[in-house]
């Protein structure tokens, strides 16, 4: 049996060429002169507007880490801030999401809670930003049948609002998946989480799209759908650093363009992706550097 360092190092590896290939291959004839000049054409406000929704979206799984940790602890909605920002930030420079080990870190460092507890808090959060996710992609997804992008969301909105009482019947099974579902879900936060869950997406989505709208000569349709192909490549088991090649193959899929419009997209996928890298870990490093924890207490 392969030793596990030396598992994790060929995986990495396969990270780093899977991401520079990707890059490479679709970024081999782009203009950046020309790029450059579509992106100093965006005014410095839109940029600003991008930046505060971006970090709106964090603001979001903020509040949801608040609702998510009520029943242990009250804390301010700047330590649950410092804490999703560094999270995310383990999650983007640490290969293959091996950054969300930092989450039970972080959980047991501001609300004192056991490790099985974060472990079972981060399965759940996951799973909503999941189902949030594929509905998204259900309705945006460039040729999704009609019927399938109706019945999706609805059928997400149905498990939403289910009644507690048949919660309680159904995850009272013996069946294997009823334990299954036992092991992750659980209601320590209200139903508004779904809600938050949602606009954390929506915000994403929408700085995305709206840059892509100006970097590139596409409808509004198609870059919603170029920006949900971009999240939709971030569970690929196999990234690149910060998911970068990835991302942009995904962008480039979801627009559905034909090959000669590979290069162009994938540029300003990849301009785009710098952006959005640069909030976030900027963030992270404010947080990091000027704000800090609370004494430990527990409620």
């Amino acid at each position: 049996m392969m030793p596990r360092p030396w598992g994790k190092r060929i995986a990495l590896w396969l990270g780093w060429i899977l991401g520079i290939g990707l890059l490479a291959w679709l970024m081999r004839g782009l203009d950046f002169d020309a790029l450059l000049w579509r992106a100093s054409q965006i005014h410095p406000v839109g940029w600003l507007l991008a930046t505060l929704v971006w970090l709106m979206s964090f603001a979001c799984r903020a509040l949801r880490l608040q609702q998510e940790w009520h029943w242990k602890r009250v804390v301010a909605f700047q330590v649950a801030l410092r804490l999703v920002l560094l999270h995310n930030a383990a999650v983007l420079l640490l290969p293959f999401r091996s950054g969300e080990a930092g989450y039970p870190l972080l959980v047991r460092r501001v609300f004192q809670a056991p490790t099985g507890a974060a472990l079972r808090s981060l399965m759940w959060l996951r799973l909503q930003d999941a189902c949030i996710l594929a509905a998204l992609g259900v309705i945006l997804w460039p040729g999704m049948p009609r019927w399938l992008s109706v019945i999706c969301p609805a059928l997400l909105v149905f498990i939403i609002f289910l009644p507690p009482v048949w919660w309680l019947r159904l995850l009272k099974q013996r069946q294997t998946w009823a334990k299954l579902l036992r092991s992750v879900i659980h209601r320590r936060a209200p139903r508004s989480a779904w809600l938050l869950s949602l606009l954390n997406w929506m915000s994403k989505l929408g700085v995305v799209a709206w840059l892509l709208s100006q970097l590139l000569p596409l409808t509004g349709w198609t870059v919603w759908q170029a920006a949900i192909g971009g999240e939709l490549a971030g569970l690929l088991p196999i990234q690149g650093p910060a998911s970068l090649g990835t991302y942009e193959a995904g962008v480039w899929l979801g627009a559905g363009l034909a090959r000669s419009a590979t290069e162009a997209v994938a540029g300003a996928a990849l301009l785009v992706h710098v952006f959005c890298l640069a909030v976030s870990l900027g963030a992270a490093a404010m947080a990091g550097l000027f704000w800090r924890w609370p004494e430990p207490a527990v409620r």
